[in-house]
């Protein structure tokens, strides 16, 4: 008799998470097209995900937290999906910052700082800002942050933009991202934790996009705003290229689990809709028309071969830690699920009828917010580049740059 892998056959506590996450997601359903009209994640949302105390979901036990492994994470973050694509990209860069720095070795530098942001994750709503216009998830190098800070007696000044800013406005402490005026290294930045209510901070409305619109990414600019040194998390040199390596989990194979949720979505709305169209003059539904069964097996198949995916290589990495098949693997992941959902925009609406894209139902909303998974970092061009990479074991410092 085979054993249970973990794949499908989850634990009793494995369910018991994601029946919680479960209930969470029908009030982030119901709110669904207004976060989405709205441009804004209604209140009622952050107090359910808080309640079932997913704030601390990362953060490790011996600091508060719920110490998850990536593999149950993972179960959370494709129910909450499900209920509002939007509400779980912003609550999974909830736990950005503190991932982040745990991933960087902040616990082995300061523990007592790294205490104090993990329990700022438990109590509070989180965010972290990094990207910069001009930055291209193609070409990493182009991430490194342009904004900077002025070393000043006591702490900072900070100057320059920040966009992407997801869930800045909403969130009671932002970690930023900045680089160090004058330093001979052009890659030495500086984490800085920053309260986003203090004077100063200025929040541009420009998150008005095709899809993740709850997610308010706005833009966040700095003219001379003065931080003490104590808010400093982490200073160095080459953060993007060693958290790509060392936080990779947390840094993009956590969005595969959104779209999971996404897919998962419109699929089960997909199904009741064409269970329930009942063409003129038939006594059957529109489900058992040859091309609603060849469109619902397609992206069944899909669907199930991504959640294998996105659940194996978690496994991998919750049980040997970011090794080259972990590495290479969310890779995969999120190359697998990006795959179904761009299937799932394109053929769903052939499927369903010109009366599936009235706005008043939720596949046009769905449809929108998968059509980002194809651009969040690593870019779907970048995954084909890694897997191929892992696949032939290529030495990445050797691939060549694109652009000259």
């Amino acid at each position: 008799m085979m054993k249970p892998t973990g794949l499908l056959d989850l634990s009793p506590e494995q369910k018991k998470l994601q029946e919680s996450a479960r209930e969470v997601a029908q009030v982030l359903k119901k709110n669904a097209d207004q976060a989405d009209r709205e441009r804004w994640v209604p209140s009622e949302n952050w107090d359910a995900i808080k309640s079932a105390g997913f704030y601390g979901a990362l953060v490790p036990k011996a600091y508060g937290g719920l110490g998850l492994g990536m593999f149950e994470y993972s179960l959370i973050l494709e129910q909450l999906g499900q209920g509002c694509s939007g509400t779980s990209m912003a609550f999974n860069m909830h736990q950005m910052s503190m991932s982040l720095m745990k991933g960087a070795g902040l616990e082995s530098v300061n523990k007592d700082k790294f205490a104090y942001l993990c329990d700022l994750t438990v109590n509070n709503l989180m965010s972290a800002v990094a990207s910069e216009p001009g930055g291209n998830s193609l070409i990493y190098a182009t991430l490194n942050p342009t904004s900077y800070v002025e070393v000043v007696e006591g702490g900072y000044k900070l100057y320059g933009r920040k966009q992407f800013g997801t869930n800045f406005e909403a969130s009671r402490y932002s970690m930023v991202m900045f680089h160090i005026k004058d330093s001979p290294d052009a890659t030495e930045s500086v984490f800085l934790l920053i309260d986003t209510k203090m004077p100063g901070v200025n929040v541009e409305d420009t998150w008005d996009t095709l899809g993740l619109r709850a997610t308010r990414s706005n833009s966040v600019f700095f003219d001379g705003l003065f931080i003490p040194e104590e808010q400093t998390l982490l200073r160095g040199s080459d953060f993007f290229q060693s958290l790509l390596q060392t936080s990779s989990a947390e840094f993009y194979h956590t969005f595969s689990s959104v779209y999971l949720g996404i897919l998962t979505a419109m699929l089960d709305w997909a199904q009741q809709y064409l269970l329930s169209r009942v063409p003129r003059g038939y006594t059957q539904p529109m489900a058992y028309h040859p091309s609603s069964l060849q469109t619902i097996g397609a992206l069944i198949d899909r669907l199930d071969q991504a959640r294998l995916i996105v659940r194996q290589v978690s496994l991998t990495y919750d049980t040997h830690g970011n090794i080259p098949e972990s590495f290479y693997g969310f890779a995969k992941a999120k190359l697998a699920i990006t795959n179904a959902l761009m299937e799932a925009v394109r053929t769903l609406p052939s499927a369903c009828g010109a009366n599936s894209l009235y706005n008043k139902n939720p596949l046009p909303r769905l449809m929108r917010d998968a059509m980002v998974a194809t651009v969040m970092p690593p870019h779907m061009w970048q995954e084909r580049e890694l897997a191929a990479i892992g696949a032939m074991d290529l030495d990445m410092t050797k691939i060549q740059p694109p652009l000259g």
